[in-house]
């Protein structure tokens, strides 16, 4: 859907609805939760997302009046996706919930990686605590 006689690009700031119902941001959720998380600005941004949302609309408006000037750094496209998806406050709870989700999965992931070097770690103290184990178990 385009503006009526307009001829630019605002017109894909508008809601884009599909033959299935409404347009799907899930991807765009999930890409945005990841590298929200991969930098570490988990509690930021949900904090910033918590605050805004009662305003999403008018954010919304913000960022469409911004766009002359964010085109010249963000890739239009997704931008634009990223604008239609900030209008509704649905759509901000569940980038909420998104990064809250990729977080706990990081952080899973973390703690596994950690628990696997905990285990393959060849110090002087884990030789010696090997070693006193051994000896308990022999003079069993």
């Amino acid at each position: 859907m385009k503006f009526s006689g307009s001829g630019d690009e605002w017109g894909d700031v508008i809601s884009k609805d599909t033959e299935d119902g409404p347009e799907d941001f899930q991807s765009l959720i999930e890409k945005i939760a990841k590298a929200i998380v991969e930098r570490q600005l988990t509690v930021p941004a949900i904090i910033f997302l918590e605050s805004v949302k009662p305003l999403s609309f008018l954010g919304n408006q913000f960022l469409v009046f911004m766009n002359p000037i964010v085109s010249l750094v963000v890739a239009s496209s997704e931008y634009y996706k990223f604008v239609r998806m900030m209008e509704d406050r649905d759509n901000v709870e569940k980038l909420i919930v998104a990064i809250e989700n990729e977080n706990s999965t990081f952080n899973e992931q973390k703690e596994a990686e950690k628990a696997q070097r905990r285990k393959s770690r060849k110090g002087l103290f884990s030789r010696l605590r090997r070693k006193s184990r051994e000896q308990i178990d022999h003079n069993s």
